[in-house]
């Protein structure tokens, strides 16, 4: 194996992938990285607090540009 795919992610590494996951922008390269850890946890829990992050700030600015002023 190349030491590339030994490596464990980072918590920066596992942000740009599950990001660029949702925005459907990520690579092949990146993608077979990521299937090639051992555990897919880090991604499923980032990916579900960015989710709830983006929701989110939708609401927010769905409330503020429907404020009453």
């Amino acid at each position: 194996m190349k030491k590339q795919e030994q490596e464990k992610q980072t918590l920066f590494s596992v942000i740009r992938s599950v990001l660029a996951a949702l925005f459907g922008v990520q690579s092949d390269k990146n993608r077979y990285h990521d299937f090639k850890q051992p555990t897919a946890w880090p991604f499923i829990i980032t990916g579900i607090i960015m989710i709830v992050m983006m929701v989110g700030a939708i609401i927010a600015v769905a409330q503020w540009a429907t404020a009453s002023q």
